[in-house]
């Protein structure tokens, strides 16, 4: 294992350097420059990742099947890796651009109960996916609501997260890192804020497994857990392209706790709504989201296997019921 650590802080410290030269190009070409610049870098990853390249196939194969959209999922995952590439070089290019500028190149579609929400001074969970520019969408999210704010983990190369989270900040977004409880997230939203969050990735044995395309998968109860620990309602959002630096942000679906509900029930229909949600952007638009991450890696429990998801995850859900 000492052998390994030299090489990992080497490896550590030269992905933090191509980050840096990566955002100050970026920040220094125009925005559609920028974004056909990482689609290239997507189209030579998905040359050279071979293991990401094959997680990201046999994932589309799995979920959507060898019919309709998915009868060619290995084209499908390289439109996927050249939309990760433009997303990543278009995040890091954000700060060059003013908000008006920023907002001009997205068109909102139902979100007038949010922007009521802040226009009275009251906050609400946000939750997208990993799903076209999803930076993006928080950003001018922020800009609309004025008060938005990340709850995310925090990434094992630490200048590299201290990085990007400084480019969020420089778009007035507040990251929080998520720590034991999340309590941070609880004192933002009843503070008022607007807290992002992406509760589409294994979420290993911390979460509960609910239906992704047909299969189990262990997912992340945080959002819901938040909102009905504090009442607040959960907006869905996913933002897609509809043209060269032009965007469409959805507000999907509104989500509300039950007042007197039992939190357990409440945190398993809600995660499943989510993800539901979730799961029907990604079949309008499958070259929109994360292929290459392994998000079924998690097997469930035996008795999510025999029940329903909702009974198969309250051990689970417990857990972080007690940490919060």
């Amino acid at each position: 294992m000492g052998r390994r650590r030299p090489f990992r802080r080497t490896r550590q410290r030269l992905e933090l350097l191509l980050l840096r030269a990566a955002g100050a190009y970026a920040r220094r070409v125009s925005f559609e420059r920028a974004s056909d610049t990482g689609a290239a870098a997507g189209a030579l990853a998905f040359r050279l990742l071979g293991r990401r390249r094959r997680i990201a196939i046999a994932n589309i194969e799995r979920a959507l099947g060898n019919g309709g959209r998915a009868a060619r999922p290995e084209a499908i995952a390289r439109d996927a890796f050249r939309q990760l590439g433009r997303t990543f070089f278009e995040f890091l290019a954000l700060p060059a651009h003013s908000p008006a500028a920023l907002l001009e190149r997205v068109e909102f579609q139902g979100w007038e109960p949010i922007l009521e929400r802040a226009r009275d001074g009251k906050g609400a969970v946000m939750v997208t996916g990993h799903f076209g520019n999803w930076e993006l969408l928080g950003a001018a999210v922020g800009i609309r609501t004025g008060r938005m704010k990340y709850l995310l983990p925090a990434q094992t190369n630490a200048g590299a997260d201290a990085y990007l989270n400084e480019v969020r900040r420089r778009l007035g977004i507040e990251p929080l890192t998520i720590g034991y409880g999340m309590r941070s997230g609880l004192r933002a939203l009843r503070g008022g804020s607007f807290l992002g969050m992406l509760p589409d990735q294994d979420a290993r044995g911390a979460g509960i497994h609910v239906p992704f395309f047909g299969r189990p998968a262990s997912t992340h109860t945080g959002p819901a857990r938040l909102a009905a620990r504090t009442g607040s309602p959960i907006g869905v959002a996913l933002i897609e392209r509809t043209g060269p630096g032009r965007f469409r942000a959805r507000l999907r679906r509104i989500l509300t706790p039950v007042p007197g509900a039992p939190e357990d029930e409440e945190v398993a229909r809600l995660t499943r709504e989510i993800t539901a949600e979730i799961e029907a952007g990604i079949r309008e638009r499958p070259d929109h989201w994360y292929w290459i991450h392994r998000r079924w890696k998690t097997p469930p429990p035996l008795a999510a296997a025999a029940e329903t998801p909702a009974d198969g995850g309250g051990g689970a859900g417990k857990s972080i019921r007690r940490a919060l």
